[in-house]
């Protein structure tokens, strides 16, 4: 089931303009009336942020090229009329611009407000040098379309806005300097304390590089029709809907009435991953888990299982026992952490994939498993649904690319591995991203270095194949189980600090993040002038 229209769509650069332009063919929105309501909103938000700009010092607004200067000409007017103290700079001369821009240009002009053309960044620095501040900037240099790296004056005036430290910087649309779509630097790029999207956000916003240089994101309702947010194939996970997604349990079911999940993993030395994924697994409210290892590891797992957790050793000799009368026994399950690279290794995957027909999770040891036998087929071939969850290094193993291809075009590796495998993929990181077959991406953006920590992955693996385990739909789970982990880092974090966190501070919050996605007030549609901080 797919839930897209209840998240917030995201577009890439080419994707929003594709939208303006039917919403001015179809709807006749034209540039006009879409730099107005982009303007005027992006003016009110930032009087809202920042109340007494423009009061004690003047608010500096630099308008670059194209449409984004004439949103920020736009915003000039606006906080004028709100009779707050304004300068333009404009790298561009009047003879370059065109259109509804030009026209914006010219209303300022006439209305005597301050203009100055910088055509070297020498009057930019000796206007500092008088003016030291603190100013409210207002970044309307570049938009989401800039190509190529900037240069000359455009360069030099990124590097003195950034230089001027007591002053708040507002980018409108996406800090000049960043992609649009890869979130790459193109040579430099304002540092900004905020950004303002308009109509919807775009990837740029959420993936590193840029996604740390843009501070608070305020995404701007600017009237595109309310059937756009239904459409495109790549959204912004939401808590409202996805709190929706926990019904009310039995009160009357039994242990059994909520599945049972067995993990996979753990070998001599390693057992930690797999008892970390076990307790993770019983925390999302699996009825029953049982831990599954190598006979070699079997005694050292036992000591450190929780008491409410069954444990099993894994004899590979007995193939039918175990993978046509044990396995199809359990409502879910979850292979990897711990498991080691062993020789063995690939008749347990490979058995696994073609006998058990129920939802399965792959990470960690797993994974590698599969990109080093090439055990795709397998994948493609299973009637049960899968679930990989790997990291960077391990989605650039399964696609055999570098590492450096994955975190330059995540979005291409997602979608390449859902071909691949023809599962449910699951590239963790900051801004982790989530595809299937239907081809719709989510991304679940909740930065949090405290959960770049040892053992997080594993209890991620270990919170999708509980919620697998309690019969939940497969893309759902994966969907729910990311953002319940983010929740439970984010309350770990605020409890200990990013530093001190650790992997089972994640766990021992997963009731916390329950509690609170629960109450995820419902999901209110964008109205004009509402701004959602994203």
């Amino acid at each position: 089931m797919s839930y897209q229209t209840s998240h917030m769509r995201i577009c890439t650069a080419s994707e929003m303009r594709e939208l303006d332009g039917v919403a001015d063919q179809e709807y006749g929105l034209d540039a006009s009336i879409l730099m107005e309501n982009a303007g005027r909103a992006a003016a009110q938000a930032i009087i809202d942020r920042f109340p007494d700009a423009g009061t004690a010092t003047e608010i500096l607004i630099f308008a670059g090229k194209g449409n984004n200067a004439g949103d920020a000409f736009v915003v000039a007017r606006r906080l004028l009329c709100f009779e707050r103290r304004v300068r333009v700079f404009h790298l561009e001369g009047e003879s370059g611009y065109k259109g509804a821009v030009l026209k914006n240009f010219r209303i300022l002009k006439k209305m005597k407000a301050k203009m100055t053309y910088l055509e070297a960044a020498q009057d930019l620095q000796d206007f500092f040098t008088s003016s030291p501040g603190p100013h409210t900037i207002i970044d309307g240099i570049f938009g989401t379309g800039l190509k190529g790296d900037l240069e000359g004056v455009f360069y030099d005036t990124v590097e003195l806005i950034n230089a001027q430290r007591s002053s708040q910087v507002v980018s409108i649309d996406i800090p000049s300097g960043i992609s649009g779509d890869t979130g790459a630097i193109h040579g430099t790029s304002i540092l900004a304390t905020m950004t303002v999207s308009l109509g919807f956000p775009k990837l740029g916003h959420f993936l590193p590089p840029g996604a740390g240089r843009r501070g608070e994101l305020v995404n701007l309702d600017i009237s595109l029709p309310p059937k756009f947010r239904k459409q495109g194939d790549k959204f912004l996970l939401m808590k409202a809907p996805l709190g929706a997604l926990l019904t009310e349990r039995d009160r009357y079911g039994h242990k059994n009435s909520f599945g049972h999940t067995v993990l996979i993993g753990g070998s001599p030395g390693r057992v930690g991953a797999i008892t970390m994924a076990a307790r993770a697994c019983h925390k999302m409210g699996t009825g029953l888990v049982t831990v599954a290892t190598w006979e070699d590891a079997f005694e050292s797992l036992l000591v450190k299982l929780p008491d409410e957790t069954m444990s099993l050793a894994i004899d590979l000799s007995a193939h039918d026992e175990l993978y046509k009368k044990t396995l199809p026994t359990y409502s879910s399950v979850i292979a990897g952490p711990g498991l080691g690279l062993r020789h063995d290794g690939k008749a347990l995957i490979e058995g696994l994939l073609k006998y058990y027909q129920g939802p399965v999770v792959l990470d960690a040891d797993a994974l590698n498993l599969v990109a080093t036998h090439k055990l795709y087929d397998h994948l493609v071939s299973r009637r049960g649904p899968t679930v990989l969850t790997p990291h960077p290094g391990e989605m650039a193993r399964l696609l055999d690319v570098p590492i450096s291809e994955v975190r330059e075009n995540p979005v291409k590796a997602v979608r390449d591995a859902v071909n691949l495998t023809h599962a449910i993929v699951v590239l963790k990181g900051a801004a982790t991203l989530i595809g299937s077959a239907e081809n719709v991406l989510y991304l679940n953006h909740y930065p949090n270095d405290g959960m770049a920590t040892a053992g997080s992955g594993d209890v991620l693996a270990g919170m999708i194949g509980g919620l697998l385990g309690q019969r939940m739909d497969p893309f759902q789970a994966a969907l729910l189980g990311i953002y319940l982990h983010s929740l439970a880092g984010d309350f770990a974090a605020r409890a200990l600090g990013h530093r001190s966190m650790t992997a089972r501070d994640i766990i021992e919050n997963i009731s916390n993040a329950f509690k609170e996605i629960k109450v995820a007030p419902a999901l209110v549609s964008p109205v004009e002038g509402r701004a959602k901080l994203l």
